[in-house]
């Protein structure tokens, strides 16, 4: 937050040529910070509260927690004043209340409990049914989305309305069908070395991905000036950078090859370097 973020802003106003102010940012390290608060209020709520003793439940009953959670998700999102969404650096209130306490919470009660065993022994039919979900929220997605950029004709999809109901309800058969494929077809026993150094660097690529990748954008703008593509930054929304149409002289947005050539671009090469970076970053003796 104060080191990484503002560096992040320097070199990234100093390629575009605004001007260079030194911004405290809360970063990727916000959560993590508020992930100490809530182990801080948990160890002091365990030196009182008794155990919960507790089987999981049934997945559709955790499917119908995840609607509540979705209705108390959506009434911090519209009841919370914009003002204080992001009161003591948290990114939005709804969040914490919608999805982060319950399941910090959850997790402690499927931890102390052994809830991962009835995860691995799901039943089939549960299984392709979390499944089938997730893969249907990623289509509602991808239509909400679609329906504006692509666009995609006859779609009417509120925006607004999907997007505070839906991280709980997404959340829940998500976080449960991401479990199980992880058990089903990654996680050996004992684990491969390639995925237990990859679970152990998780945290510090999480904290450091967006100075990695935001180099391998100014890399690919870098080669796209060198093969004479005209770069130009927005000055009214800072880092945003267009192109310049010949024919009028006015900023326009990237052909669609150039945006689809610079995502595959970030996306490879970002992956490729932050894990490795991760992993040697934890080597190090102060960490």
């Amino acid at each position: 937050s104060l080191l990484l973020g503002p560096i992040l802003g320097l070199y990234c106003r100093a390629y575009g040529g605004y001007p260079l102010d030194y911004v405290w940012t809360a970063g990727p390290p916000w959560f993590i910070l508020w992930l100490l608060n809530f182990t801080m209020i948990y160890a002091v709520i365990a030196q009182f509260a008794a155990p919960v003793k507790m089987n999981m439940p049934h997945p559709v009953i955790l499917l119908l927690f995840g609607a509540f959670l979705s209705a108390a998700f959506y009434g911090a999102a519209v009841g919370v004043p914009q003002k204080w969404q992001f009161l003591g650096n948290v990114v939005g209130w709804a969040y914490v209340i919608g999805l982060y306490i319950p399941f910090f919470t959850a997790g402690i009660v499927a931890g102390r409990n052994d809830w991962m065993k009835s995860v691995e022994e799901m039943e089939t039919w549960c299984v392709w049914m979390l499944r089938t979900i997730v893969v249907g929220f990623w289509l509602l997605i991808f239509l909400e989305f679609g329906q504006y950029q692509i666009p995609i004709p006859g779609i009417n999809i509120d925006g607004d309305a999907l997007g505070n109901l839906l991280p709980p309800i997404y959340a829940v058969p998500m976080t449960l069908a991401l479990i199980q494929l992880f058990h089903q077809y990654f996680n050996g026993t004992p684990p491969s070395k390639i995925a237990k150094n990859a679970g152990a660097a998780a945290y510090t690529v999480y904290i450091i991905h967006t100075v990695v990748y935001n180099v391998w954008i100014i890399a690919f703008i870098a080669i796209l000036k060198a093969a004479g593509v005209t770069i130009f930054w927005s000055q009214e929304k800072t880092l945003m950078y267009l192109t310049v149409d010949p024919a009028t002289g006015e900023p326009t947005m990237l052909p669609d090859g150039y945006i689809w050539a610079g995502w595959l671009w970030t996306f490879i090469l970002s992956q490729l370097t932050v894990w490795p970076l991760a992993h040697y970053m934890r080597q190090l003796p102060v960490l």
